[in-house]
Order: structure tokens, then C-alpha cells, then sequence
């Protein structure tokens, strides 16, 4: 057994602990007892200075992006940044592999045991299947609202989701959608009954006004945005409430979902 000891001891499930002490099997990182020094001989001890804290999750993150670090500009809002984010191309594949590895390790480093990670391409599957963090993937789909599209982006995305890293290295993964503002409902159907109860999804949710714009009166910045891309929302029907409202009556309620960003979500939407 190994007694470790700091100043102070964050169990979580209790309040902190000054001067605590966790004991742990050290053949199998299991963590048999949580006390006090006054329980234990001084001898024993692993003495630390700071603060000594269960593993943290990063319960949103893009690794196959790592090699954009820097590349593109902020503070632009986020309409132009997705634009410059996915006409970002010709990065060797060497580089791109190169940055995942790099990120993983850093996480390591900064005390991170789980992720959350959203994914559409398979570079990250190896570094998943050998890395000692759990991953949680969460193979995104989009369709830019065109229910013509929404089959071909299934297959498509189904096909990253067979290579991406699963139970046999220990970690999990489940399609999800991206945004209201990308998925057409045929996919949201499609997505839907692709992952049983209790499956975890993840969705980007209310991250600028413009989305709700789109939602609530057809108005707003996305038009242009989609324009952008040759995508047309001629067919397109804005509901008069929030965003979130066209996710919920699209999404399994028995799955738990994990709404990221929510920067434009109101008191009404959290009830909702």
C-alpha cells in the first residue's frame, strides 16, 4: 500500500480534508481508505506539499484538431472562426498525428484521466487505443440541414465510428449530432436510433445569437454563412423558439446529453 498525504485532500465526495491522507493498493491504483494524518505513523507517509485531487475530465475537446493550435485567428465570433476552421486544409498527416500525440501527453501531464472527445476523422483511434486516458468519443455528423444529404453523412460517419478506439482499450464512444444549426432532422433521426438508452451523446448548443436568430425568425448571420459554402435554407422553417427546443423534440431523452458551450441559453431554455 502507498499513504499519500498533502496539505490538503479534495475526496470530492466529502469536504476537503487538511493534512488528509489516501491510501491506495498499489498493485491495482485502487483506492482502499481516506483519513487523516493523525490516523497513520509519520514514517508511513508520502508527504506532499499543494493539493491532492481525484484525476480531471475534460468533458469537451476537439484532438483531431491539436495541429490548429495558434493556426486561426480568435476573437473573430464564431461564424468566421468555423469558416477559417473548415476551409483549414493541406496539413501533412505526419504533423496532424504528430500534434494528437502532443495534446494527449499534455493532458497527461496537467492531471486529466478522462475526455470527452468529439471526433470525425479516425486520426486520433491509435493514440486513443494506447493512451493510459479513457476516452469517451463522440463520432459527430452534420449535414448542413439538408435531409437529402443525411444518408450519405450517416454512412460516411458510421464508417468513422467502427475505427474509432472502444471497449476493448477500455473506452467508450456513441454518434452524436453537432449543432441544431448543422443537422437536418432525417440525421437527427438517424442518430437517434443509432444509440441505445443510456448511451451518452454530446451536442454544441446556443453557442452565438445568431442561432437562435435562425431558429426564432429566420434571420441571423448562418444565412450568409451557409451561403458561404453553396448550401441553400430556402426549405428551411424557423419554429419561433430557441434552438434547443428543435434538439430536445429531436433527441432520445433516455440517453444523457451533454449540452456544450450554452452561451446564448436563457432561464426558460435550462427549464426547458
Amino acid at each position: 500500500m502507498r499513504k499519500l498525504t498533502a496539505d490538503i485532500v479534495y475526496p470530492i465526495s466529502a469536504p476537503p480534508i487538511h493534512n488528509g491522507v489516501v491510501v491506495v493498493d498499489e498493485s491495482t491504483g485502487t483506492i482502499l481508505e481516506i483519513g487523516s494524518r493523525d490516523d497513520f505513523d509519520p514514517a508511513s507517509l508520502e508527504i506532499y506539499s499543494g493539493a491532492l485531487v481525484p484525476g480531471f475530465i475534460n468533458a469537451h475537446c476537439h484532438l483531431e484538431l491539436s495541429h490548429m493550435k495558434g493556426k486561426v485567428p480568435t476573437g473573430t465570433g464564431l461564424l468566421p472562426f468555423l469558416q477559417n476552421v473548415v476551409r483549414f486544409r493541406d496539413i501533412p498527416q505526419e504533423d496532424i498525428l504528430q500534434a494528437i500525440d502532443d495534446a494527449d501527453e499534455e493532458m497527461q501531464r496537467e492531471g486529466i484521466v478522462a475526455v470527452g472527445d468529439i471526433s470525425n476523422k479516425a486520426d486520433t483511434a491509435r493514440r486513443k487505443s494506447e493512451s493510459p486516458i479513457r476516452y469517451y468519443t463522440f463520432v459527430e455528423m452534420f449535414d448542413f440541414l439538408q435531409d437529402a444529404m443525411a444518408e450519405n453523412t450517416f454512412r460516411q460517419y458510421h464508417q468513422v465510428f467502427e475505427m474509432q478506439s472502444g471497449e476493448e482499450h477500455g473506452n467508450a464512444k456513441s454518434v452524436v449530432p453537432h449543432a441544431p444549426y448543422t443537422v437536418s432532422d432525417r440525421l437527427f433521426n438517424l442518430v437517434k436510433a443509432q444509440n441505445q438508452a443510456g448511451s451518452s451523446v454530446s451536442i454544441h448548443n446556443q453557442e452565438t445569437a445568431a442561432e437562435n436568430e435562425l431558429f426564432r425568425s429566420g434571420s441571423g448571420g448562418f444565412k450568409d454563412f451557409y451561403k458561404s459554402f453553396d448550401f441553400s435554407l430556402d426549405h428551411f422553417k424557423p419554429s419561433g423558439k430557441a434552438s434547443i427546443h428543435y434538439a430536445l423534440e429531436r433527441m432520445n431523452p433516455s440517453c444523457r446529453t451533454l449540452f456544450v458551450h450554452n452561451t446564448m441559453s436563457e432561464p426558460a431554455d435550462i427549464r426547458a
